[in-house]
């Protein structure tokens, strides 16, 4: 595994396992003591700082890429997941305004953005596939 790699995934587990733990432990203590003010709002932030240190990560991971085409690869993949997010997003976003479907919370974006990575990975090695250049 190359240095980049390992360090990526140094800085993204614990960041994913703290957020996990953030999670379910804020949703506990909600439940449990029914906070107000700001206890409630700590708990609130709690899950986003991991979410913050994932993104934190990937953009790591790039200025850490040293092979340039892996670099151009992951940044494409990263353009197409902010294209995807936005145009969902924004159609969702106009939908709500009719009422024609119900209200999600907008911190399902970033879940959506990393399904976008996926699905633009996924098309650019299938396209490089296709026109027959090593992936």
């Amino acid at each position: 595994m190359r240095q980049a790699n390992r360090r990526y995934l140094n800085r993204f587990i614990p960041s994913m396992t703290c957020y996990a733990v953030f999670l379910l432990g804020s949703n506990m203590v909600e439940a449990a003591y029914a906070p107000t003010g700001a206890p409630l709002i700590a708990l609130a932030i709690l899950p986003a700082l991991p979410i913050i240190a994932v993104i934190w990560a990937m953009g790591m991971a790039i200025v850490e890429q040293p092979d340039e085409y892996v670099r151009a690869k992951l940044i494409h993949a990263m353009l197409i997941a902010t294209a995807l997010m936005l145009s969902v997003m924004t159609v969702w976003s106009f939908l709500e305004d009719t009422g024609a479907v119900p209200h999600k919370p907008v911190h399902l974006a970033f879940p959506l953005w990393c399904a976008g990575l996926l699905v633009g990975q996924v098309w650019l090695w299938a396209r490089d596939r296709i026109a027959g250049r090593e992936a």
